[in-house]
């Protein structure tokens, strides 16, 4: 009998010690159940390949909006083009359906992940106080122009939009904000967006670095790899400038797997070799290596640029497929979202620019 008992202890402990995981997991993923039935359904109607070769193809503004409207799109387009179609309307209803995409995944996720969507959502605050000080200089109405989207208040944006200078713009705005704008009122409208660009990447990026929540930490590869692509891309604008003053201003004060010597080095280099050179023991290495052909035929860094978006999606939907239970699921839902309204943007500066069709597939990646 003794041994019997003897027996079983180890035996109960063990199954205790299952159980107590399995209910851990349990807890961890359930919250994302829900959530993530809700993506899959988004995931569907994402454009195919073939509806974005359809619309490269299009002949006129008209026929693309009119291609969209058949589309999720068709609520915002009817909304801001109505029968208007300028590229200024047609972005403004991409951008705005794009940013409802953040608040809807914001308002249907955990809310152990809410505050790193809030702070994605201050991307938009970012973008409504750049409109807004455009529309001030060149004496338009913001009401035009504001996304109603983002961690602003109703009352907060209506205030925005009836500022007359930078400075009721600052008054208009949240505490953070107000700082960095407060400080920069007579500054250049490019140099007040970096600032504000550089603050929110790096009130992102000390967020991420410092959880401890698996699903965040899959969220900070993700935008980690974001933050490489923007300053790499910056660093190969500068290389191919005339003039290379003041270069680490053009980065963004946080790195990844890209340090700024790294950056410098590349706005520097004097050809595409010492640039693939610099990248050597990076994730990028392969991708510059593979390309340096196509670049030397062309002599345009859009190789990189769009080989470098495509990364971006094919590294969010790998966490898609190795978290299908969690965070995964919105992750790479986010990065095809974006990526299909980049390419839907070239697509329509394509086809007003009277690009080739066969040129504009090639440029988003469908020919």
């Amino acid at each position: 009998m003794n041994q019997f008992y003897l027996f079983m202890v180890p035996i109960s402990i063990l199954a205790l010690v299952i159980a107590a995981k399995i209910a851990s997991i349990v807890l961890d993923y359930a919250p994302f159940s829900y959530p993530n039935a809700r993506i899959m359904a988004k995931q569907g109607k994402l454009l195919s390949k073939t509806k974005f070769e359809e619309l490269a193809e299009a002949h006129s503004l008209d026929e693309i909006v009119s291609m969209l409207k058949e589309t999720e799109y068709t609520d915002y387009l009817s909304e801001y083009v109505g029968e208007d179609y300028t590229i200024s309307k047609i972005e403004r209803a991409l951008n705005t359906h794009l940013a409802s995409i953040y608040d809807q995944i914001y308002s249907i996720s955990p809310n152990k992940v809410k505050p790193v969507f809030e702070v994605l959502l201050k991307r938009w605050d970012i973008e409504n106080i750049i409109r807004t000080l455009r529309c001030i200089r060149a004496n338009k109405d913001p009401r035009e122009y504001l996304i109603k989207i983002g961690t602003f208040t109703d009352a907060q944006r209506e205030q925005l939009a009836k500022a007359q200078s930078a400075e009721e713009v600052a008054m208009s705005v949240t505490t953070e904000f107000e700082h960095l704008l407060g400080s920069m009122q007579d500054e250049e409208l490019v140099k007040i967006e970096n600032e504000l660009l550089f603050d929110y990447y790096s009130s992102l990026w000390e967020y991420l670095e410092n959880t401890r929540d698996k699903n965040l930490k899959l969220l900070k590869t993700f935008f980690g790899l974001q933050i490489d692509i923007i300053n790499i891309m910056a660093a190969l604008r500068i290389n191919v400038m005339e003039e290379r003053e003041e270069v680490a201003q053009d980065f963004l004060p946080v790195t990844y797997m890209v340090s700024h010597e790294s950056l410098k080095s590349i706005a520097t280099a004097d050809d595409i070799s010492m640039v693939v050179s610099v990248l050597d023991k990076t994730p990028y290495a392969d991708l510059f290596n593979d390309l340096v052909p196509k670049y030397e035929e062309h002599r345009n860094i859009s190789v990189f640029e769009q080989a470098l978006n495509d990364l971006l999606i094919s590294h969010g939907k790998e966490i898609s497929t190795l978290n299908p239970l969690g965070i995964g699921p919105s992750i790479g839902y986010l990065a095809q979202k974006q990526a299909e309204i980049r390419k839907l943007k070239t697509i329509i500066i394509g086809s007003y620019e009277r690009i080739d069709p066969e040129r504009i597939k090639e440029m988003v990646g469908v020919s």
